[in-house]
């Protein structure tokens, strides 16, 4: 599906570029970004900048793996909530560790949360602590088995 660029987060070929670079191997360093696209270290810089600035780029944050952290298991649980009440649950919902994740949705549910636990257990208790946020209703999750296709952006680039 494609649609016109809006003005503002319109990038040219060098920023597509840059991105495809910076996605590859972020750690290289504005150098090797420069050397990599045939531009001066300064030009790399102020793109990188303008694209921070904007939220293009958004983190430079390492992706961690919570499987590898000791969490295994993943669920996705959507949410029914009091009317009125979504910024509050929200900030409940974040007070859960093992939420990663809070989007408002449209829909049957309000809002779905990524959540993660060691063991069955585990994920129990995280389930309770979710039902027990004020403002949530009622709650239907489903069991992550195996994620097929990565959380990805890079393909918006060409």
């Amino acid at each position: 599906m494609e649609s016109a660029p809006h003005a503002s987060s319109a990038l040219d070929r060098t920023d597509r570029r840059l991105l495809k670079v910076v996605l590859a191997d972020p750690r290289v360093g504005v150098r090797e970004f420069s050397r990599r696209l045939g531009v001066a270290r300064g030009t790399a810089q102020a793109r990188l900048d303008k694209l921070e600035a904007r939220g293009v780029i958004a983190s430079w944050a390492p992706t961690l793996d919570s499987a590898a952290l000791g969490y295994p298991l993943s669920a996705l649980v959507h949410i029914q909530m009091a009317q009125a009440e979504l910024e509050a649950t929200c900030s409940g919902l974040a007070e859960v560790r093992e939420v990663l994740e809070v989007m408002s949705v449209a829909g049957e549910f309000d809002v779905v949360c990524r959540v993660v636990a060691r063991d069955h257990a585990h994920l129990e208790e995280v389930f309770s602590a979710i039902i027990s946020t004020p403002g949530v209703l009622r709650t239907r999750t489903e069991v992550v088995l195996r994620r097929r296709v990565g959380p990805r952006v890079a393909q918006l680039l060409d």
